[in-house]
């Protein structure tokens, strides 16, 4: 019965019953159904305090923050009134009710519903790669930072590349300040506004018309996440979403009265005309391994088989090929024998024997390919003879994906037979192709290519559950091989190993590819709760020291640089996964007791370098590379507009114009740099039009102006070159960008 239908009867006998059903159907949503969690808050602990904002009141130094306590006044959201000699006098959000605070108590909140202005501080560099653009870490909560990120780089990125918080309930991610565990019963809803808010604008910074998002997750939320990317990138003929199962640890992780878990889910999202390129592969990477397929096969028979493999289908190709009477090599190809005319008839040359077309079972066949192509694949050496049969000979050749191996960098042809067919060494060969979605790969174990390499480049620090390198490597490798240029982001930037695995990228073929990572400096809750009892914050030093950023992913990144790890040592050891083997060997086993000799097989435990790795090398060589570290800040919409705070606005103009050379810094009339270019007084407007137009290498402009005409004066007058009016579009995108 339909819903109509039910509503229709129902009404006559009950209309508010009716009425009851009709909004239930109508207000109903299909898909995926979740309770949104907003607004999110964040704390702007760097921020200065000032009237109008809005904040939390910090319990005094020494004492914990109770989340589950609905009434714990740091919980509680108030707006400053005034701040008078260290006090502020603050308004409750909720009931209106006036309290006072110590302002040394009080931190900034952000809404996500409420445009934010944000700054970016230099905090360090690494440069040991000359010319080549920098790589960029961000310390800040990342939904700022992606909408920093939209003002420089809308619809300009290649590949974003995610881990986010698999939401496990062991309290590894926060939301509105509050650590989520997996007693909270809107754990999944919050889980999904937080993925929601941030995907939207990861959209925006991907190219619509060639650019994948990869997103990898655990059993605890693939189902979901896979709900929620259909949900905003609609499968089409331009968005494609695939999920691969990567095993991540062959050992396997104990779950209670579970299978162990032994692979994690990784959600490719392609727009455009992105799709995964071809590779030479080892074996490992086929789902069902076949050795063959890395040599050189002369498995196809000269001999057509299956459908359409007789005289009658293919004519042209029923014709004798005259062999030497040893089988030795052809001598010569005779012409195709018209229909109806008999073979036992055909003139064979002195000293030959004529192979023909024959099929086990006496009926004519026919050849692979004509007369004059066989002559032509027999002097290149593609076709082998073998052994006399009672109805001819086997022969065989290679087919175009054989001659393709043939002519690649990993074969060599190093010699011929007496038949001319080619003798070839293709130990240096590997298979071209895209790989199945089941990955199981020995590089990819996140024990070996995470934890432990992590622990031989920054000793003694420990991260939990980081990435295994090459599994980072080999996901984006598939996307950005051909994209010697392409900018990768990852805002949930972690340790830093997608930033490791862009630079190995480009030593591998020396691109100039570059990372934009986006962390943050939270403490663990365990090491919080240390810190809070020596009566520290977050926002005192002691504190930021030993968050992820400060602790980890920056120490990482200056050490696979320098190749040095944080205390100034050589790192040890090589970039590679090196597995353990017993081989056989000849020798033989000695009775130590009688020295009579024991008849059995020897073994001697080898070290094998596993193929999937590319780019074996020492660790302590680092990279030709820079990166340069920046903290996410907040500024007041004001001091933007009166153009106080061009110091920290500056980095995202040099985001925006490529990352390249130094940051532009204020000076009188204008400034020109590598990449991009910057106007502050009209009056120079000629000299700054000339110098930009002079340097071809100047793709981007900012022009300080808040007069709409000037700008578009400026746009006429440099085309094909970006502008961009300061202060209007900062402070638009922002606006724009918000979840309001």
């Amino acid at each position: 019965m339909r819903l109509e239908d039910l509503m229709e009867r129902a009404a006559q006998f009950d209309e508010n019953l009716a009425r009851d059903i009709k909004d239930y159907v109508h207000g109903r949503r299909y898909g995926l159904v979740y309770e949104a969690s907003k607004p999110e808050f964040v704390r702007m602990w760097k921020k200065p305090v000032v009237r109008g904002d809005i904040v939390n009141i910090l319990p005094p130094r020494g004492v914990m923050e109770d989340t589950k306590n609905e009434d714990d006044s740091s919980e509680i959201v108030y707006k400053v009134i005034s701040i008078s000699e260290g006090v502020a006098m603050l308004r409750n959000e909720q009931t209106g009710e006036a309290v006072t605070a110590s302002a040394d108590d009080i931190v900034a909140l952000a809404r996500f519903d409420k445009p934010i202005y944000a700054g970016l501080r230099e905090t360090g560099r690494v440069e040991r790669g000359g010319d080549k653009p920098y790589h960029v870490v961000i310390n800040g909560e990342n939904y700022h930072a992606l909408q920093t990120l939209v003002y420089a780089y809308q619809g300009q990125v290649d590949c974003i590349y995610i881990d986010p918080p698999y939401n496990s309930g062991a309290k590894d991610w926060k939301y509105n300040n509050n650590y989520v565990g997996k007693d909270d019963i809107y754990r999944h809803s919050k889980w999904l506004t937080f993925m929601e808010d941030r995907l939207k604008l990861a959209k925006k910074l991907l190219k619509p018309d060639n650019s994948v998002l990869l997103v990898t997750v655990d059993e605890k939320e693939y189902l979901r996440l896979g709900l929620l990317l259909e949900q905003m990138f609609p499968p089409s003929d331009n968005v494609r979403i695939q999920m691969i199962s990567s095993v991540i640890n062959s050992g396997g992780a104990a779950r209670d009265m579970q299978f162990f878990r032994t692979d994690e889910y990784i959600y490719v999202v392609e727009f455009g005309s992105a799709a995964p390129i071809q590779m030479p592969l080892s074996q490992d990477w086929a789902v069902k391994a076949d050795e063959r397929t890395n040599k050189v096969s002369w498995r196809m028979s000269l001999l057509r088989g299956g459908s359409n493999a007789t005289r009658e289908h293919s004519p042209g190709c029923f014709y004798p090929i005259f062999v030497a009477n040893d089988g030795s090599k052809v001598i010569s190809v005779g012409k195709a024998l018209p229909m109806g005319d008999d073979r036992s008839k055909c003139v064979v040359p002195e000293g030959c024997r004529a192979i023909w077309p024959i099929h086990p079972d006496g009926t004519e066949g026919c050849w692979q390919m004509s007369p004059e192509k066989l002559i032509d694949a027999i002097n290149n050496g593609y076709v082998r003879l073998g052994r006399f049969t009672d109805y001819g000979m086997a022969i065989s050749y290679l087919n175009r994906k054989e001659i393709e191996k043939v002519k690649s960098d990993g074969v060599t042809i190093i010699g011929r037979r007496p038949d001319n067919s080619i003798i070839t060494d293709d130990s240096g060969f590997s298979r071209m192709f895209v790989p199945g979605t089941q990955w199981r790969i020995d590089s990819h174990n996140a024990r070996i290519g995470g934890t432990n390499l992590l622990k031989t480049i920054i000793p003694g620090r420990s991260f939990p559950y980081p990435k295994s390198l090459y599994a980072v490597e080999d996901c984006l490798r598939f996307f950005v091989k051909d994209k010697p240029t392409a900018i990768i982001i990852d805002f949930f930037a972690g340790s830093g190993t997608t930033t490791h695995a862009v630079m190995r990228l480009n030593h591998q073929d020396g691109g100039k590819r570059r990372s934009i990572s986006v962390t943050n400096n939270e403490v663990s809750e365990e090491e919080a709760s240390r810190l809070t009892s020596r009566s520290l914050r977050q926002g005192d030093s002691e504190w930021e020291k030993l968050g992820i950023c400060e602790f980890i992913t920056k120490p990482r990144i200056k050490s696979i640089v320098t190749g040095k790890t944080p205390d100034g040592k050589m790192i040890e050891g090589n970039y590679g996964v090196e597995t353990e083997e017993y081989k056989e060997i000849e020798g033989e086993v000695t009775n130590p007791e009688t020295g009579k000799k024991i008849r059995g097989k020897v073994y001697k435990k080898t070290k094998t370098q596993s193929k999937s790795v590319l780019d074996p090398f020492p660790i302590s060589d680092g990279f030709e590379e820079n990166a340069i570290f920046f903290d996410l800040e907040y500024l007041e919409p004001s001091v933007v507009s009166a153009d106080l705070a061009f110091d920290r606005i500056a980095p995202i103009l040099w985001l925006a114009g490529g990352c390249k050379g130094e940051i532009l810094q204020r000076q009188k009339g204008y400034v020109i740099g590598e990449t991009y270019a910057v106007l502050f007084d009209p009056r120079y407007k000629t000299r700054f039009v000339d110098a930009v137009l002079k340097n071809k290498e100047i793709k981007t402009a900012f022009i300080v102006t808040d007069a709409a005409e000037r700008y578009r004066s400026l746009c006429a007058e440099l085309p094909g070159c970006r502008v961009m009016q300061l202060y209007e579009s900062y402070l638009r995108s922002f606006e724009i960008n918000a979840i309001g």
